[in-house]
């Protein structure tokens, strides 16, 4: 990416390094922190004529694992394009290299015009969008910011998003009693408690989507709890004693990240009082957490997607939203367009999205920052 920006003229490119000093001073920074050296995110700068309002589009570089490559009918990183359907595929085409390159495109198209904005267009390329957002957020506490922001990752082009659930990520320690395996009856098998446990859990949580707000019932079930890991092992013939659970949890407003950990908190009391547990379960809350945030667009980025025919709406996943939400700058999901499979196999875009989507963001640049003629 940054090979690309230096072929557009007039942008000032900035890398915001991931620092690890810097991250720890950072209350919203979401661990585990890379230990990897050299990591940055990437800023580009198109400076305006000044007396208008900067736009941010934001993008990330990185992409989802490839999983099983026996399970893709192609190379997972050929970027095969089929002709007949129009469609490139390959890990990463729709989530989100396609929306790294609109907005390359975009900048590309303002540094080259005869026109020039009267505010900023700054575009951030980032790494960690969603798993921990860490990049948008340092981009922003380096001060690249923006009066209204577009995330171009995460929606087709018929829907933006404004509105995400909330998020938590948990694990649980269960503690049975040891006995050999031919007297089985005399212990506590922590791995048998655990998967009870964790089959209980996740009915009691996914019981609260029969009380969920009004607005989510577009969702049927906007709660959910994914077992995400589990293990426990035992001695030679003996019983084990210990079990550890790994959780994703979302629920929706207007539930709190505190408020669900007291639900899950009751649950385990309950849970370790009928079925006479030895210890009670140790929750840990040390991963990823996101309150439900909501963002409202200025009318005129609104009326922008109206026009275009985007309904904007709620979601139940995450993004990097919440921290422009945070620094106060309003902000949607729109883009890259179609596509199909993101983080499973056989990934696919529409190429002949680019084109529309790129127009789209040259309007909103034009109609926010303003546009203005050079006379020559």
């Amino acid at each position: 990416v940054e090979s690309l920006l230096k072929t557009i003229p007039g942008i000032e490119i900035f890398r915001v390094a991931h620092d690890l000093s810097t991250l720890t001073r950072l209350p919203a920074a979401v661990r585990p922190f890379s230990l990897k050296p050299d990591r940055y995110s990437l800023v580009a700068r198109l400076r305006g004529t000044g007396g208008g309002r900067s736009l941010a589009l934001n993008a990330h570089m990185d992409t989802a694992p490839v999983g099983l490559p026996t399970a893709w009918s192609r190379p997972p990183y050929s970027g095969e394009y089929d002709a007949i359907t129009g469609r490139l595929h390959g890990r990463g085409v729709m989530d989100d290299k396609a929306g790294v390159v609109i907005a390359l495109a975009v900048l590309d198209a303002f540094a080259r015009s005869k026109s020039r904005l009267a505010g900023d267009l700054v575009c951030h390329f980032v790494l960690e969008d969603e798993i921990t957002g860490n990049g948008t957020l340092l981009c922003l506490e380096a001060g690249h910011r923006a009066n209204a922001a577009f995330i171009i990752d995460g929606t087709r082009r018929d829907r933006a998003i404004a509105e995400h659930a909330g998020q938590l990520e948990f694990g649980i320690e269960i503690t049975g009693r040891p006995a050999s395996v031919s007297v089985s009856h005399l212990g506590i098998n922590a791995a048998e408690v655990a998967s009870v446990f964790a089959l209980e859990l996740r009915e009691h949580l996914m019981a609260q989507n029969r009380d969920r707000p009004e607005a989510w019932r577009c969702f049927p079930s906007p709660w959910q709890c994914s077992l995400q890991a589990i293990h426990s092992e035992g001695g030679i013939f003996t019983l084990p004693e210990r079990a550890s659970l790994k959780f994703f949890f979302t629920f929706c407003p207007p539930h709190s990240v505190s408020s669900v950990k007291e639900m899950i908190t009751a649950f385990i009391a309950d849970f370790t009082s009928r079925h006479a547990l030895p210890v009670f379960p140790v929750a840990a809350w040390s991963g990823f957490a996101a309150e439900p945030v909501a963002s409202l667009l200025p009318a005129e980025l609104s009326q922008l997607l109206d026009t275009e025919g985007v309904t904007v709406g709620l979601s139940t996943g995450t993004s990097d939203l919440r921290h422009f939400a945070a620094a106060g700058i309003p902000c949607a999901l729109y883009g890259p367009g179609g596509g199909g499979n993101p983080h499973r196999a056989d990934e696919w875009f529409p190429v002949a999205d680019l084109e529309p989507m790129t127009q789209f963001y040259i309007n909103v640049a034009r109609r926010w920052c303003g546009d203005r003629i050079e006379l020559k």
